[in-house]
């Protein structure tokens, strides 16, 4: 099992970004049964609101966009309790957005991988005490 987050899913949708092909690679790696997927619930809340703003998908093709992504059937997690308070000491400490750092702790939670596409985060969080590989596209 491995976290994707928002970062690199997005790219399922947006493909004329860099980091696209890697990142359709572990979609197909989650449809085939090599590696499962697995992401928070506030995912689809932040992949929706990039397809959004992007301004790169026409209105008409936003549905299509959603329903593709719904059917790849992710393993959807919603984090309470204390995977929720370890984001928000992720967040402080590597001073990050909680909504990053709810992939690293989901991702710690399942003791498995974080995949990004996000330079920055990694860089956050190196020299913290995170339990789990951020692996970057």
């Amino acid at each position: 099992m491995v976290v994707l987050d928002a970062s690199v899913v997005v790219k399922w949708v947006l493909r004329d970004e860099v980091g696209a092909a890697e990142a359709l690679e572990w979609r197909e790696r989650h449809r085939s049964g090599m590696d499962r997927v697995a992401v928070p619930e506030m995912l689809f809340y932040e992949v929706a609101n990039a397809i959004v703003w992007s301004g790169r998908i026409e209105p008409a093709l936003i549905e299509e966009c959603w329903v593709g992504l719904l059917a790849v059937g992710l393993a959807v997690y919603v984090l309470r309790g204390k995977p929720m308070l370890r984001a928000i000491e992720l967040a402080r400490v590597a001073q990050t957005s909680v909504y990053d750092a709810c992939y690293v702790a989901l991702a710690e939670t399942l003791e498995c991988d974080l995949v990004t596409a996000d330079a920055k985060l990694a860089r956050k969080l190196r020299g913290h005490d995170v339990a789990c590989d951020v692996r970057t596209l």
